[in-house]
């Protein structure tokens, strides 16, 4: 066995803390991920550094916060200006493999997962028996039973190797659209609606996304649509259970560093008609996510922390664990390690999350809806979260203040009772922005097959002073020949940001 433990990351994508049953949920959704924390360790106040996929697995991957990294909802690129996880591990040694299911999430055009030696999308992988995805639509999968399949067949074959491993693994069964598979589907379904009834309502949720909120669900329909996400958090945690299992069995799991994290949540009707995340803005239900490590040696024993912790603290903190030396990454890092906060010293006044000027999100809305006025959307957020407060800036001065301790809903934004500790929290997030190198890299898109790309709704972006000049990332095979296009022509002697 490699002298290093291994590491293990299995990203749930998009899952609430709210719903979980290790974190107090009063439904047993994730027996399987409970048995993993009262064996290792659970982290209770675990802040992602962005509201939705691209800018959180990149901040995971570089230690970075969003706007230190520059992959957000401006530019939908990660740049090559400083390591990646994957290639500091490779240089220590380590294979490095990625298996995802979402596709922000990979080496295509947005460049997210840069250095993974082998990565895969498990859609275009054939599966494994007897890991087949059935054909039934009422057993859907969205990808979780056939990844347990690909990655045991790649733990049997590179587990045992001479060098360690380091494997990220990528779920989205918790990402809308909602509609879990039989028996969890019907096991949490709200009482007294029917099967045709969820249906409905989880189609509605398509019409919600792009329009970004604008239809607005009763609170029926709201309890209706969590009732299918304790489903789809109940499949998901009962195929991790089967690897985490088969692990077991081989004798890999006690040789590796299991690390259990979300991207984000979702907010489900906790704020009137806002719904799901990216724009739904900075609160808890979208940006206070689960942290869960196992590893005999180092996180044992059921302990549960306490003290802060972002994402782009795991990346110098397993260096620091693994005894991995960059001085390059290093200086780069924007994270603290949160080995400290395992015997719960506190290592951050502040966690910090942010949402660019959302770019992207107001281009698909006046794609579908012309007439809509995006400038309600046309504001860039940044939050000071502690363990009692959570400020939010707003570009357009809809600041909001909560008192997490006293209403962790985040019900009564209370910035006019108690515009001191407003403040205070706002010279600590400035504070922490003046020590940050950031990057911008101007207005990028990832190219999607999906959307085409219709530049309409970007030419009136432009227009209005709402976008800069705007790069679509173009499809290729391969990293080393990624190429943009751009939407408009330069005009001579205008270069790219």
């Amino acid at each position: 066995m490699p002298n290093r433990p291994n590491v293990l990351i299995f990203m749930m994508d998009t899952q609430r803390l709210k719903n979980m049953s290790c974190y107090g949920y009063r439904r047993e959704t994730t027996p399987n991920i409970d048995r993993i924390a009262r064996e290792g360790v659970l982290f209770e106040n675990h802040i992602v550094t962005a509201s939705w996929t691209l800018p959180v697995h990149a901040s995971l991957f570089t230690g970075k916060y969003a706007s230190g990294h520059g992959a957000h909802e401006r530019n939908e690129v990660l740049h090559d200006d400083f390591p990646t996880m994957a290639e500091i591990f490779n240089r220590a040694g380590y294979r490095t493999c990625g298996f995802s299911n979402n596709g922000w999430v990979g080496q295509n055009e947005a460049n997210c997962a840069r250095g993974f030696t082998e990565y895969y999308q498990v859609g275009q992988l054939e599966a494994v028996p007897p890991y087949v995805p059935s054909d039934n639509p009422d057993e859907r999968d969205n990808g979780s039973w056939k990844t347990v399949g690909v990655v045991e067949k790649w733990l049997s074959e590179h587990a045992n190797a001479e060098e360690p491993f380091l494997l990220f693994i990528n779920c989205t069964e918790p990402h809308d659209v909602y509609w879990p598979p039989e028996p969890f589907r019907s096991r949490f379904l709200a009482e007294g609606v029917s099967q045709e009834e969820a249906r409905e309502i989880a189609r509605q949720r398509c019409q919600v996304y792009a329009t970004m909120g604008e239809v607005a669900y009763t609170a029926e329909e709201f309890e209706v649509l969590r009732s299918l996400v304790d489903g789809e958090t109940a499949t998901l945690d009962q195929r991790m259970g089967l690897l985490f299992d088969w692990m077991r069995e081989q004798g890999i799991l006690d040789d590796t560093i299991l690390i259990i994290i979300s991207d984000h949540g979702d907010t489900i009707g906790e704020h009137t008609w806002h719904f799901a995340h990216s724009q739904s803005a900075l609160w808890d239900s979208v940006i206070h996510t689960p942290l869960i490590m196992r590893h005999p040696e180092h996180f044992s024993g059921g302990k549960r922390v306490v003290p802060l912790v972002q994402t782009n603290d795991l990346l110098p903190g397993l260096m620091e664990l693994l005894g991995i030396e960059y001085e390059q990454a290093a200086e780069e890092i924007q994270g603290v390690s949160f080995l400290p906060t395992v015997e719960g010293e506190h290592t951050r006044e502040i966690a910090m999350a942010e949402v660019q000027t959302p770019v992207h999100p107001m281009e698909r809305i006046l794609t579908f809806f012309p007439d809509f006025d995006v400038r309600f959307f046309n504001r860039a957020l940044k939050c000071a979260r502690t363990l009692e407060w959570k400020y939010i800036w707003a570009s357009d001065m809809r600041d909001e203040l909560y008192n997490i301790a006293n209403d962790p809903d985040e019900q009564f934004n209370i910035i006019w009772q108690r515009p001191e500790i407003a403040r205070e929290l706002r010279g600590k997030l400035e504070e922490l922005l003046l020590s940050l190198r950031s990057r911008d890299y101007g207005d990028t898109r990832r190219y999607s097959a999906e959307r085409h790309n219709p530049p309409e709704a970007i030419q009136r972006l432009v227009a209005w002073g709402l976008a800069r000049h705007v790069e679509v990332r173009a499809p290729t095979s391969s990293p080393a020949s990624r190429r943009s296009r751009s939407v408009f022509p330069r005009t001579r002697g205008q270069s790219a940001k």
